[in-house]
């Protein structure tokens, strides 16, 4: 009996050994699952938890008065990581990519809070110094109006001014704050300079300017018309400069007013060589002022004459034909500036292939953000620029459209343009 269940026993042994092994192995391979599916779980909740602070970061930001111009390419950057898709896995066993996808996502997420803080400590810093600088200026400007013996009348309400800026410099705390503060000094600040540029030159300068019209004109009473004419619409096209810049230039606006009225009434050759003398010394006063209040360097792009210039204190010192955005991505006209310079730079396109709006990755030599988005920069596939190019147009040569928003410059006049201009350049497009 016992030789007939002994291979019984060891079978049932074998089969014994087999079955825990088996099980054994069950359970080791259901725990490793569990373990990569908490790695997951844990992995994309760290990467969601990253992008909250991402999320609190830019609503601190525009908290502080941070326009979305400033913040569009960091927000950009986080819709562009939220809205990647993971790997998918055969299963849980082998979802180490979806784990190292999260990983990563929750690696740019905390790199672009860190971009984040670090931009808006640059722009409250900088806010705040431009807040300060303009209060100087208009405490510098006061003393100087003074002492030269400036209207009294003129200043005092500008003194009352430099008392509540002061109260208001004190509690300012936010990037809005700061800028408030420098807005509503701008315009004062620029009739400020005027008052002193008026009162150094006006008078002397009149009979000065009017003894030289006389002698160019030597008593010619049609030559004295036309010296005068000149000389008007000269003083127009600045103030037309001041107006773009929103600097005040009221006061020489009325001046101007007035000598055109007595330029079409007078008769007599001295009468208009007064008329060019009181002309030529508001511009030269107005040009004063604009060296002072206008900033040191800006850029103004016209979407309707498609051209760009450069001006220093006011004064043009270059200019571009360019092409700005076609019918339906128009380049946003308002007032900006360079908040980044970056060269080389490959373009990719925001629109998915297939889109009317596509464009393959496109590599420019250099390009300077100022609106989101949008910046100048040169374009070596675009052979025509100027007017009409932003609209579809006939070009053998090159694109045959306007841009995507961008802001194309000839390659040449590009390289000039990047030279010159300096992080921080307003630009105002109009």
């Amino acid at each position: 009996m016992t030789q007939v269940l002994t291979p019984s026993l060891t079978a049932i042994r074998g089969n014994g050994r087999r079955l825990l092994v088996a099980l054994l192995t069950a359970v080791l391979v259901v725990g490793l699952a569990l373990v990569q599916q908490q790695r997951e779980v844990s992995a994309q909740q760290d990467f969601q938890a990253a992008r909250q602070q991402v999320l609190a970061a830019q609503a601190q930001a525009r908290a502080l008065g941070i326009g979305d111009p400033e913040l569009a390419d960091l927000v950009r950057q986080d819709l562009t990581i939220a809205s990647s898709q993971p790997p998918a896995a055969p299963s849980v066993l082998f979802n180490q990519p979806r784990v190292d996808f999260f990983l990563n996502a929750r690696a740019e997420e905390l790199q672009l809070k860190d971009q984040l803080e670090a931009r808006q400590q640059h722009i409250l810093d900088q806010s705040k110094t431009s807040a300060v600088a303009a209060f100087t200026r208009l405490l510098t400007g006061l003393d100087e109006a003074a002492r030269i013996g400036a209207d009294a009348d003129l200043l005092a309400p500008l003194n009352t001014l430099s008392d509540t800026t002061l109260r208001s410099l004190r509690l300012a705390r936010t990037v809005g704050d700061f800028r408030r503060l420098s807005s509503s000094l701008h315009d004062p600040l620029g009739k400020l300079s005027l008052i002193i540029a008026d009162q150094k030159t006006t008078n002397a300068l009149i009979d000065q300017l009017a003894a030289q019209a006389a002698a160019q004109d030597q008593g010619n009473l049609d030559s004295a018309r036309s010296i005068a004419q000149t000389a008007l619409a000269q003083l127009n096209t600045d103030l037309a400069t001041a107006n773009l810049f929103q600097m005040d230039a009221s006061i020489v606006q009325v001046r101007a007013t007035k000598l055109g009225i007595q330029l079409s009434t007078a008769a007599t050759a001295p009468d208009l060589d007064k008329v060019t003398g009181g002309l030529q010394a508001q511009d030269q006063v107005l040009q004063q002022a604009m060296q002072t209040v206008l900033p040191d360097k800006a850029i103004t792009i016209s979407l309707q004459e498609q051209v760009l210039r450069a001006f220093e204190h006011g004064k043009q010192v270059f200019w571009t034909y360019v092409t700005t955005g076609r019918p339906g991505l128009e380049t946003d006209p308002g007032r900006f500036q360079v908040y980044w310079k970056v060269t080389p730079w490959t373009m990719h396109s925001p629109w998915p292939q297939g889109s009317a709006f596509w464009y393959p990755d496109t590599p420019v030599r250099t390009v300077m953000w100022f609106n989101g988005g949008d910046g100048i920069h040169d374009a070596s596939w675009r052979y025509y620029y100027g007017p009409g190019t932003n609209f579809p147009h006939y070009d053998p040569y090159g694109a045959n459209n306007g841009t995507h928003g961008c802001v194309n410059v000839p390659g040449g006049n590009m390289v000039w343009l990047w030279n010159w201009t300096p992080t921080g350049t307003p630009v105002i497009v109009y």
